[in-house]
């Protein structure tokens, strides 16, 4: 399978329940440009700008079964497939007086769930500003290594109902959303009798966390993925840096998903497991 996000927006305006609610239909706009424009690069629009247009054409010009696409509304995630042709459907009226012409296919709903009963991961994803910017976007292959490898295992088990299996500590960490994953390792250290104010650092630019043990402060950064440019910059100034995977180099400042299993306490286990009800860790490494 390949799983896509669909963002449905007009003019600032969610307008996912209605299209996918209401009218059943996947669409995308792009002003009057036709499908064949958008397929034959035809459009006068930069070609990042264009290429959601395209690849949504791509993958559903042909009947595409394989494909899983979910589009976040204001109370509900649907999740859907392709069911009807690819066609133009009708023009529409922006608030400007502009025409847009609707391009785009029926479905078939597969899912229907309330946001509040979804996983965090999956609820939140718009949060990541790749994902949040475009219209169509495809997620990456599901490997347990993968930052995605969390949302397309959520729509699975939203899918299916059945609580989710994965092999490592490293790919069930990856289950967490990134406010999640911050909460985690506030708990951690409060588990070890060290002091934490608030569990986010807010906007507080490249600090996450403070702590306090024995009356001292400590500053702290929080990656999913670390990579040397989160580093390079305050790596002086920064205490600790907490990830799952690094692409650092080794360091005792550096604590990834294996630091976090040698720390983690009991009680903090039991919050691990509750916040992800919806996965099961069977390790076979």
């Amino acid at each position: 399978m390949e799983y896509f996000l669909l963002n449905i927006n007009r003019q600032k305006e969610n307008k996912v329940d209605y299209w996918i609610g209401e009218r059943n239909f996947a669409p995308i706009f792009y002003g009057l440009w036709t499908i064949e424009q958008i397929k034959n690069k035809e459009t006068d629009r930069h070609p990042q700008s264009i290429r959601d247009a395209e690849l949504f054409i791509e993958v559903f010009e042909n009947y595409n079964d394989n494909a899983v696409i979910f589009s976040i509304g204001k109370e509900y995630i649907y999740i859907f497939k392709q069911e009807g042709k690819l066609l133009e459907l009708e023009q529409i009226k922006n608030k400007d007086g502009s025409l847009s012409l609707v391009k785009g296919f029926s479905i078939k709903i597969i899912g229907k769930i309330l946001i509040k009963e979804s996983p965090l991961i999956l609820v939140s994803i718009k949060s990541n500003r790749y994902m949040s910017s475009g219209t169509f976007r495809k997620l990456n292959p599901i490997l347990e290594s993968n930052s995605y490898f969390g949302n397309i295992l959520s729509l699975e088990y939203l899918i299916t109902n059945k609580i989710q299996e994965v092999n490592s500590f490293k790919g069930y960490l990856f289950c967490l959303s990134s406010v999640e994953f911050e909460t985690l390792i506030s708990k951690i250290l409060e588990e070890k009798c060290y002091f934490v104010s608030a569990y986010r650092g807010g906007s507080v630019k490249d600090y996450d966390l403070f702590y306090k043990n024995n009356g001292k402060k400590y500053s702290v950064q929080i990656k999913l993925e670390l990579e040397e440019g989160h580093c390079l910059e305050t790596y002086e100034t920064t205490d600790y840096f907490y990830c799952i995977k690094n692409n650092y180099i080794s360091s005792e400042k550096i604590k990834n998903w294996e630091k976090i299993k040698e720390e983690i306490g009991p009680k903090t286990i039991e919050w691990l497991k509750e916040t992800l009800y919806w996965v099961k860790l069977e390790e076979k490494e």
